[in-house]
Parts: structure tokens; sequence; C-alpha cells
């Protein structure tokens, strides 16, 4: 019975909002086989193992921006997963308004939308997408009965339009669902703002996977059926059962995670966004997404979605070799 329940629980693939690692069953599955057309799908094919690709869009409450954004990579045939973060003010070309931060392109693009999108900046196939909110990091986390994170610096913060306020002490601390929030929302404390957010991001994560590998089968049926009403994907059953049968068998003691290549920059508006450095993207992709081919930088970000030409500071950043901006 344990291990049955246990593959009905899909896994969550690494990730949940803001840097979450969980068990999860999919919805909504009307065009699960949809695929970017692009070459990588006969290439993986070709090299004889099966790579599937997530798309984790994590949600807030207010504005319904997607301010939290991962690629989970699967290697399915060798049992290895990894992930890339990628910043939610990172500049990206979709829209002909002023505002063009990557985290406002799922409500003009859609999920299918940005799934193809930023498919083809990173030049590789996307799989699925999985869309998730705030509300269910937090009974996620109560579920299993909270996760224990080395925090690593006081942090206080008051925003009562966001009914938000954390007051959280350096050091190791138990966080139920209300503060794991408050944690993975953190960042005006941090030298490097949303950056120190993301690095944020990544201790919970592994603390959120070690406190996975603990729980029983009926906290497994409990967090799948808590997580249906607020997970959009478009990954079907069939290929769902199957990612999970192949997670259960990935050590995330060893899970490897990156933030795309890039550097903060103020635009001509005063607003700051993350510059994309092509080179080092194209780095980290053959590093993190897996493509059947080592990816040259043409191949990375092709059309320039994460380019603007007409800002020199932008740039200078997009075309600098690797590590002169870091």
């Amino acid at each position: 019975m344990k291990l049955i329940v246990r593959i009905l629980c899909v896994i969550a693939l690494g990730v949940l909002l803001l840097g979450l690692l969980y068990w999860w069953s999919p919805l909504h599955s009307a065009d699960a086989e949809a695929k970017a057309p692009l070459q990588a799908v006969d290439a993986d094919a070709a090299e004889g193992e099966r790579i599937t690709r997530f798309l984790v869009l994590g949600c807030d409450r207010a504005a319904k921006l997607t301010d939290s954004i991962f690629v989970v990579t699967l290697n399915e045939t060798q049992a290895r997963a990894s992930i890339l973060q990628i910043p939610r003010d990172t500049y990206a070309n979709y829209t002909d308004r002023d505002y063009r931060k990557l985290n406002g392109a799922m409500q003009v693009l859609g999920e299918q939308g940005i799934k193809e999108k930023l498919g083809h900046a990173l030049g590789v196939r996307l799989d699925y997408f999985v869309v998730l909110d705030l509300d269910c990091l937090c009974r996620v986390v109560d579920i299993i009965g909270g996760v224990d994170v080395e925090i690593p610096q006081d942090m206080t913060y008051t925003d009562p339009a966001q009914d938000l306020n954390i007051d959280l002490d350096r050091g190791m601390t138990h966080l139920d669902g209300k503060r794991a929030e408050e944690f993975v929302r953190y960042r005006a404390g941090y030298a490097n703002a949303d950056l120190g957010r993301l690095d944020a991001q990544k201790l919970f994560l592994r603390a959120f996977a070690k406190k996975c590998r603990t729980l029983t089968a009926g906290q497994f049926f409990q967090l799948t059926c808590s997580v249906l009403t607020d997970l959009r994907t478009d990954i079907g059953l069939p290929q769902a059962l199957r990612v999970a049968s192949v997670l259960l068998k990935c050590n995330t003691d060893d899970l490897p995670m990156q933030t795309l290549a890039g550097e903060a920059v103020q635009g001509k508006s005063g607003a700051w966004y993350y510059s994309v450095n092509r080179a080092g993207g194209c780095e980290m992709a053959n590093a993190y997404l897996m493509p059947p081919t080592p990816l040259t930088v043409d191949d990375f970000d092709r059309e320039g979605f994460f380019y603007r030409a007409d800002n020199p500071d932008f740039h200078k950043i997009y075309t600098a070799p690797i590590g002169a901006n870091q």
C-alpha cells in the first residue's frame, strides 16, 4: 500500500513556489503531449536518453505575477535531476509595453506561450509547465510538519498592503507554513536584493527535499489531496506516473541548482532588471538543462528574447565574456 500511494502522489519535480520540492498529482491534461517544435526533440531520442524538462511558475497573491521561475530537468535514464533558476526581474522581449520583466510574461503569453518562448530562448525543449500559488506553499509545509532551515541573517520586514510581517532570527529555525512563506519571500535586507532571495530559496529547497524523504504514506496522500486544488499543469497522468517512478530513485541530497548567469542593471525609467549574460547563460544551459548535444553561444537566445540592444548597460552585460561581470 505504501508503494502504491507514493506512486500515485507524483513528485513535483523538485520545485514548489519560491523554491519548493514536494510531491503532487497532475490536473488538466487535455494537451499533455503538446511539444514546442525544436530540434532537440529528435536529438534527445537519437541520444537514447529520455530527458524531461518542467517549467515551474510560482504566482503571488496580489498581481498574479510569476515571482518564482524554475526549469527542472530530469534525466529519466540516469535518474538524476537539476534545477536552473531564472530571476523574476529578468529582462525579456515578450511585449511592446514598457514593462518587460519576465514575471509578467505569463499574463501576456499564457502558460503554453511562456513555456515555448523560454524553451526557444534557452535552446532546449520544455515539455511541461506547473503553476502554483503561495497558499499551496503554506499548506504543504504544515502537512509535512514544517522544515528546519539555517537562516543566514536576521529578517525583519513589514508590508501592510500584502499583509506581510516578517520577523525571523538568524540561525537554525523550524519553519511552519506561515514562517516558510516569510522566509522565501524576504528580500529587503539582502545586499544583492532579489538574488539574495534566490539563494535563500535554494536553502529552503534542500531542507524541504530532505524532509520529504521522511514522509509516511499517509502524509504523501494528504499532501496530494491538498495540492490538487492549487496546481495547474499540462502533464498527463501516464507521463506523471512515469516521472514519479524515476524521481523516487533520484538523490535529492546532491541536487544541482544554479541561477541563470547575468547581472542586475537599472533601466532609464529607474526600474531594476536582471540582464542575462549570453555566454554564461549558454554555459549554464549546457550544465543544468542537459541538451542532447552541447549548445554554442549562437544556439542560446537566437531571437534575442533576453537582449536589449538600445541600452548600453544591458548590451555590455549581455555580450560580455563569461565571468567578466560576475
